[in-house]
């Protein structure tokens, strides 16, 4: 490759960042002629704030890519219910005060000022049961079981400087470990880079950029879990957090690792006949409606357990 190996590091990192905020980054089929396409980012989360945004994509030749769409009513049913009403609260920013029930398909409804109406469902996942086995620990290695798998799982590590209590979660400032490793053995190896080794002498598991996927196993119960093992560079204070997707945030974050990988490298000609697309199930717009349910297991002291959240 022409690139330095730090500079595609460097562009990864910048284009994660754009993806963790939620930024739609499909890439739109229109020209200067065509008119504006609303944008709707929502994924719902096991927290008691629901956020939103709405924006409407511009021509080209303008200033801006999006701007914010105001005149609107946002909906978040379960069935005919209704559960309640985004608020605006601040530029291009909607928020519902609500926690979502596991196991229960919503759907997303926004009615424009135009008339025109954007709908999507989803299902918040529950938990899958993943626990840890602190008895094994051994720098660099944390390990668990996983008793289920009726869906996909992302695993992340962060690093935090402030000691972790039970109820603590990552803030802002708390930064993602760039390479981590797993033996786990439905490992989606879709971002591997190499092995951890090259990192950490002691580890002995391949590689991954930022995120481990652990794919859905309907074979995987409490009478045959899993045991598996997280390798990283762990800092005094470390989050490891358990995503459970569901099926549209698997899809939307995996598409949209696919299309960074792909550009990582500018000098490849590959890009040129990219044509992979981030996933939307927005009707009459684009952008994604989805859910996820993070467990954490919070831990200091380079391998001493907090209590899990």
């Amino acid at each position: 490759m022409n690139r330095s190996f730090e500079t595609m590091r460097l562009n990864y990192i910048y284009l994660l960042i754009l993806l963790l905020s939620s930024s739609c980054v499909k890439e739109l089929p229109f020209n200067e002629e065509d008119s504006s396409i609303p944008v709707v980012n929502c994924v719902l989360k096991n927290d008691s704030i629901q956020t939103l945004t709405l924006t409407r994509s511009i021509k080209l030749s303008e200033a801006y890519i999006f701007k914010e769409i105001k005149d609107a009513e946002i909906y978040l049913l379960i069935g005919d219910s209704l559960v309640g009403n985004f608020a605006y609260a601040s530029y291009k920013n909607w928020q519902l005060k609500y926690v979502p029930i596991p196991n229960t398909e919503y759907q997303l409804m926004v009615k424009l000022g135009n008339g025109t109406e954007l709908t999507a469902t989803t299902t918040m996942p529950k938990n899958l049961i993943i626990y840890p086995n602190f008895a094994e620990d051994r720098f660099p290695s944390k390990n668990y079981f996983q008793c289920n798998a009726e869906l996909p799982c992302w695993v992340s590590i962060l690093s935090s400087d402030h000691v972790l209590l039970y109820d603590a979660r990552p803030v802002y400032g708390d930064g993602f470990i760039e390479e981590i490793g797993t033996d786990h053995p439905n490992v989606d190896r879709f971002n591997s880079d190499g092995n951890l080794v090259s990192s950490i002498p002691s580890a002995d598991t391949p590689s991954f950029l930022f995120y481990i996927r652990i794919e859905a196993d309907s074979t995987i119960n409490n009478s045959s879990n899993i045991p598996f093992k997280l390798q990283a560079s762990y800092g005094e204070h470390s989050f490891v957090c358990f995503r459970t997707a569901s099926l549209e945030y698997d899809k939307y974050l995996k598409t949209s690792f696919q299309k960074i990988w792909m550009r990582l490298d500018d000098s490849d000609p590959i890009i040129w006949f990219d044509e992979t697309e981030v996933f939307s199930n927005i009707n009459n717009g684009v952008g994604i409606f989805a859910a996820y349910s993070d467990r954490f297991y919070n831990y200091n002291d380079d391998g001493d357990p907090a209590f899990e959240k």
